[in-house]
């Protein structure tokens, strides 16, 4: 079987669980094979072994199954980077890019900017940050233990120097102050109509759902932030696309100037940032 072949009989089989099925299989087929899609354009009539016939075909069941395809292949891109992930962590969304493209406008005319990343994940926001800003002083944190052995292993894999440590938002943190804390909370209702059952079934529920219709942890993060901020500091947090008024009014209840909301490329609204007030 060729490798076009292959992805020909996978696109036909993964059509009733991806809305871009020949693209899954393409990368699915890179994966197996160890190569470029590059070379998979190029060479299709490349012939497959049986063995890695035989770990496709165990790729595309498990896609089938509705898994994730960045669990499956053990990576994904963000910011142009590549970030291992696995069922420990959150898959990073585009729109999180948000957070990144904000957090380095605020810290443009900063010298050795603090930052820190609250519930950290792969570390694909604080690793991305390291790498356009190598002078930022970044604390990256989470609550499991697990999740930051894959940010380790990322900010190694991309020769960055980031502090971790495990807290539960500011519960673990020393008195320091940040010229930007960015977070990307979870924030999904439990009863949230929206959600892709998939994502619920593979990806870590604690970073997806919060109690209080999702408002929850966004309400501790912005109410602790204050404390953690230094004069001017920025707060931006990832929120969902119909919170946007919740956590603009959260902003303002714990004292934030310059509140606003920004949306996604879909034109969502996505993050909303706030801006600690200036000291007399």
């Amino acid at each position: 079987m060729t490798l076009k072949e292959a992805v020909e009989l996978a696109t036909t089989t993964l059509n009733s669980v991806s809305d871009n099925a020949k693209l899954d299989a393409q990368l699915l087929i890179c994966h197996v094979c160890n190569i470029e899609q590059t070379k998979f354009i190029a060479h299709p009539e490349l012939v497959l072994s049986d063995h890695q016939i035989e770990l496709f075909n165990s790729a595309v069941n498990r896609r089938t199954q509705g898994e994730p395809l960045a669990y499956i292949t053990g990576t994904k891109e963000f910011w142009s980077l590549e970030f291992i992930v696995n069922k420990d962590v959150l898959i990073p969304r585009p729109e999180t890019e948000l957070l990144v493209e904000f957090t380095l406008k605020a810290i443009s005319e900063i010298d050795t900017p603090r930052i820190l990343d609250l519930g950290t994940g792969s570390g694909a926001i604080a690793i991305s940050l390291a790498k356009q800003r190598n002078d930022c002083l970044i604390t990256a944190t989470d609550i499991s233990l697990q999740a930051l052995n894959v940010a380790k292993n990322n900010a190694k894999r991309h020769g960055t120097k980031i502090t971790f440590a495990q807290s539960n938002w500011y519960e673990n943190l020393i008195k320091e102050k940040f010229d930007v804390i960015v977070c990307n909370p979870p924030y999904i209702a439990i009863d949230d109509v929206n959600l892709e059952k998939y994502v619920c079934q593979y990806e870590p529920n604690s970073a997806l759902i919060s109690k209080n219709d999702g408002l929850q942890d966004l309400e501790l993060v912005i109410a602790g932030a204050v404390k953690y901020l230094s004069s001017a500091g920025n707060l931006a947090v990832e929120h969902g696309f119909k919170q946007a008024e919740k956590v603009q009014s959260l902003f303002n209840q714990h004292g934030f100037d310059l509140v606003q909301t920004h949306k996604d490329l879909a034109e969502q609204e996505r993050m909303s940032t706030g801006q600690n007030p200036k000291m007399a």
